[in-house]
């Protein structure tokens, strides 16, 4: 199974022309379904390639970006959404001082970060555990982000804060669910 997840060399230089070359948008829709029709190349390198096609169309072709693939946050939200249903089922959120639903992050309405959505509990005791789905560009890959912190002036240097690959999902739920254990009180 592991030589399923290699890239050729082909794909490779395939990738650099994708990069390098100025297209007009029909071209990157039409190099998309050439990637996704191929049987010349493994799913894995399909995957790969049409990762590179999308982020090509994001940066140069926004507004065509959203009607092909939705909008930014979608991915953010449906993966926040998941693991809140989740996490409703196995903690009490009765008491958390703020809302319990998937919202935007400062950041992004700021307009500092590309995508920036999360989930949060925070407690009497002012102790605050969240959980967010980031991207800084849109040519960044995006990341999870799972904080614990004391809220307020001076508690700053405190803050615990770890970032995972969005393949490493689960690893970041159970870290929040750890934090969700300390604050939930």
């Amino acid at each position: 199974m592991e030589n399923d997840k290699k890239i050729t060399e082909k794909v490779l230089k395939i990738k650099g022309i994708i990069e390098t070359k100025e297209y007009k948008i029909k071209e990157l829709q039409n190099f998309y379904d050439n990637i996704n029709n191929s049987k010349d190349i493994t799913e894995y390198e399909k995957e790969f390639l049409t990762e590179v096609v999308e982020k090509k169309i994001k940066i140069q072709f926004p507004n065509k970006a959203k009607k092909m693939f939705g909008g930014k946050s979608e991915m953010a939200k449906e993966l926040l959404e998941e693991v809140l249903i989740d996490l409703l089922k196995e903690f009490d959120w009765s008491n958390n001082k703020v809302d319990t639903k998937v919202k935007a992050g400062g950041s992004m309405i700021s307009g500092k970060e590309y995508v920036c959505h999360y989930i949060s509990y925070k407690n009497y005791n002012a102790y605050s555990t969240g959980f967010a789905y980031k991207q800084t560009k849109v040519e960044d890959d995006a990341f999870l982000e799972v904080h614990y912190r004391k809220v307020g002036k001076g508690y700053e240097k405190d803050k615990e804060e770890k970032i995972f690959p969005v393949q490493l999902k689960d690893e970041a739920v159970n870290l929040f669910k750890e934090h969700l254990k300390k604050t939930i009180i």
